[in-house]
């Protein structure tokens, strides 16, 4: 017979993660007493993502008495999962350090982004639709509104964001009519492809990552619950399962695995030393 029930039901986590990586320095707010993880990339569709943590055991142990001290030392966690889309870039974000992305050029060639009217207003920042495949500013920029050619920089300007792409935005004072459609004109080398290559060896980069998942609580709203490691490292041989052509899923698999450990810069102070392996951070 039942003999209990569900005591904390929006605890129980249903269903599965997303999976975002970073190459970048966590952000530490001392005063706040909290830390952040940054530039984080959405690595894609993934299977049987699993969190598992490791420690050596502290056992002390007395001729005369009771057991005085025992608990746990050298904690560690390990995160691991099969990748569903090998998407090179991102492989070489992973393994930064013991792989190596090269991108192959295409042919240069004319885009058009189209802007529909009532899309675009003044003073925000648009991007380019087709970037150039070295990162650098698209060429011969022509934006026209009907017969009307906008210059620059009286209606336009050219602006690189923080991210390295470039975009335009559209002057407070310029002649751009955010109620009229716009065409946006720019030269660009698109990529072709990209090269992965290994050599002998290497030395990986560290790593800081985040698991999302999302539910519909009791109340029908969507709760949240955050697995951040904020220091860690791939851990994995590089690795494909193809399936066979008569499996009713014939995806390939990317296995991924990866160990984190404390964060040198949070384990010496007493205020982060707790969380400087691992904050699961639920919503209520």
């Amino acid at each position: 017979m039942d003999v209990t029930k569900a005591q904390h039901p929006d605890s129980m986590v249903l269903a599965s993660v997303k999976i975002e990586l970073s190459n970048a320095d966590i952000a530490i707010d001392k005063a706040k007493k909290t830390y952040e993880l940054t530039e984080l990339s959405d690595l894609g569709l993934a299977r049987g993502v699993k969190i598992a943590f490791s420690s050596s055991k502290i056992d002390v142990k007395a001729d005369n008495g009771t057991v005085p001290l025992k608990g746990q030392t050298d904690m560690k966690a390990s995160v691991e999962f099969s990748l569903l889309e090998r998407y090179v870039p991102l492989i070489g974000q992973i393994m930064k350090g013991i792989a190596t992305v090269k991108i192959i050029p295409g042919t240069k060639g004319k885009k058009i982004d189209e802007l529909n009217a009532g899309s675009a207003i003044k003073d925000k920042r648009y991007e380019f639709q087709h970037p150039n495949y070295d990162g650098e500013r698209p060429e011969n920029i022509v934006i026209k509104q009907g017969t009307k050619t906008l210059t620059s920089p009286a209606d336009y300007t050219i602006e690189k964001g923080a991210a390295g792409t470039w975009g335009y935005l559209f002057t407070a004072a310029g002649d751009f009519d955010p109620a009229k459609a716009a065409t946006v004109e720019y030269e660009i080398t698109p990529i072709k492809a990209y090269s992965l290559g290994k050599g002998s060896g290497g030395v990986v980069q560290p790593v800081s990552m985040r698991l999302t998942n999302k539910r519909k609580a009791q109340d029908g709203r969507i709760i949240s619950r955050t697995f951040d490691f904020p220091y860690g490292f791939y851990d994995g041989e590089d690795s494909i399962a193809f399936k066979s052509k008569n499996d009713a899923d014939t995806v390939a698999e990317v296995a991924m695995k990866f160990e984190f450990s404390p964060h040198p810069d949070l384990v010496l102070d007493e205020d982060f030393e707790p969380f400087s392996l691992y904050r699961e951070t639920p919503e209520v």
